[in-house]
């Protein structure tokens, strides 16, 4: 097994990681890399001629980030709007047009530079992804529910996006990438991405770090065919939910809250184990795949919304 870091975990740490039945040919594990819930840790890219290869691709199937641009100036972006988009959204509770929970979210971006307002959806699968899980040991209805799940995942996006749009009215589509998939190669092998987003030289993605941190547009070079055409999906988190709570307790959430819209309803409690220090820093991750991506527009999130 051929491990490539990117990340900034010592390598012993990172094969703790690996499931120890796992049979892979090369493991990638990128700046966000971390330990879940899932068989394989956020952050990584497993080739594999593994017979059994399914049962590390499931756990959130399909879920992404779509990335809109508005004709609005970020400064038109007020609690008004903000807050009917919320009531929107938590209209759609159980549905398609739901946020979902963890550490998915919507977040309000203004550029830097020059330029207009634009959205991040980040949401998953939801209870849709476990009816995967059923199929690993039958592989044509595993990869017909895989499929039917990444669309459900990506449709779920897209009526968020239409949420926005009725209340900011015409939305630019700028990227819909899908960063929990796998993907069968000519040759037989498969590669599993985990938190990870495929992208070739040249295309465009996404790098968040968390509700109240910058947010990157970068573009693929060329040397991302050494790291299996795929990229990180964000920084990741640096530590548990679990061992947020003293610096929840500490978090100044009020200081927060005045740089940042955050609807109505959104209690600090609910932010308590996904707070900007559960996160790792966009910078120091943007630094260790310097070689593999270019930065195009930095953005700084003027309004959040998650925990609905």
């Amino acid at each position: 097994m051929e491990l490539i870091n990117l990340s900034a975990e010592p390598v012993g740490r990172l094969y703790s990681w690996i499931p120890h039945d796992l049979q892979a040919e090369q493991v990638v594990f990128l700046p966000d890399a971390c330990p879940g819930k899932s068989p394989l840790p956020t952050g990584t890219v497993v080739l594999t001629r593994q017979a059994n290869w399914r049962k590390f691709a499931v756990s959130d199937c399909g879920c992404g980030m779509r990335l809109l641009r508005t004709e609005m100036s970020a400064q038109e972006l007020d609690f008004a709007r903000w807050n009917r988009v919320a009531d929107l959204l938590r209209a759609n509770k159980g549905g398609l047009g739901d946020l979902g929970g963890g550490n998915h979210f919507l977040d309000a971006l203004a550029p830097h530079a020059d330029g207009p307002l634009h959205f991040l959806i980040h949401t998953g699968s939801r209870n849709e992804s476990g009816h995967v899980d059923a199929f690993v040991d039958s592989p044509a209805r595993f990869d017909q529910e895989f499929d039917r799940v990444v669309r459900w995942a990506a449709d779920n996006r897209a009526a968020i996006h239409e949420a926005l749009s009725r209340v900011f009215g015409k939305l630019e589509l700028m990227l819909d990438l899908p960063h929990n998939t796998y993907e069968i190669c000519d040759d037989g092998a498969v590669l599993i991405r985990k938190g990870s987003v495929h992208v070739a030289p040249g295309e465009l993605s996404i790098l968040p770090s968390h509700m109240s941190g910058d947010v990157v547009l970068v573009r693929a070079t060329d040397r991302v065919a050494d790291i299996l055409y795929s990229i990180s999906h964000g920084t990741g988190r640096k530590m548990s939910r679990s061992d947020c709570k003293p610096l929840a307790d500490a978090f100044d959430f009020a200081a927060m809250r005045r740089r940042i819209l955050i609807p109505t309803g959104v209690d600090d409690s609910s932010l308590r184990t996904d707070g900007p220090f559960a996160y790792r820093d966009l910078d120091e991750c943007l630094a260790l795949i310097e070689d593999y991506v270019e930065p195009v527009t930095r953005f700084r999130v003027i309004g959040y919304m998650g925990h609905l």
